[in-house]
């Protein structure tokens, strides 16, 4: 079967009115936007980011590295932050089957909160790496950070 009578299918079934939709997504559904993804030879972000010169390609998110170094950290936020990228056509479908009740759930490996920017509800979305929706200070134990703020700020 063609990709085209692939999506064909899925649309047919999407159109009726009792269809449940659970979406399990990843780094595919945002590059379209201007996202890399992580690892793709040459373009991925673990790739722009070795002129930092890690010691490893995730320590950009391994915590005892950023009380070492949080240089990285920062310039990957910086590169990624919200507000820069806008949702892709998926990520509008995602709030349209929302606002059919047809979306269950949307479980992403993305940080990028472009889901949450499409419009999809917070209880909707699972973000199983995290995401800049919510920031969490390491000095304090203080947990709901909001996007402009820092630690220094309490």
């Amino acid at each position: 079967m063609t990709w085209e009578k692939e999506v064909t299918k899925l649309a047919d079934l999407i159109r009726k009115d009792h269809c449940n939709v659970l979406v399990m997504a990843g780094a595919g559904i945002s590059t379209a936007c201007g996202i890399p993804d992580f690892r793709s030879p040459g373009t991925g972000l673990y790739h722009n980011l070795a002129k930092l010169k890690l010691p490893y390609a995730e320590a950009v998110f391994d915590v005892d590295f950023f009380r070492e170094n949080p240089k990285p950290f920062y310039t990957l936020a910086a590169e990624l932050y919200p507000g820069k990228f806008a949702p892709s056509k998926f990520h509008l479908l995602l709030r349209l089957l929302q606002d059919k009740g047809q979306l269950v759930r949307v479980y992403t490996q993305n940080i990028d909160t472009l889901e949450r920017q499409a419009g999809v509800s917070d209880d909707k979305v699972i973000e199983a790496h995290g995401s800049f929706a919510e920031n969490h200070c390491i000095a304090v134990s203080y947990t709901h950070l909001r996007a402009h703020e820092t630690c220094a700020d309490l």
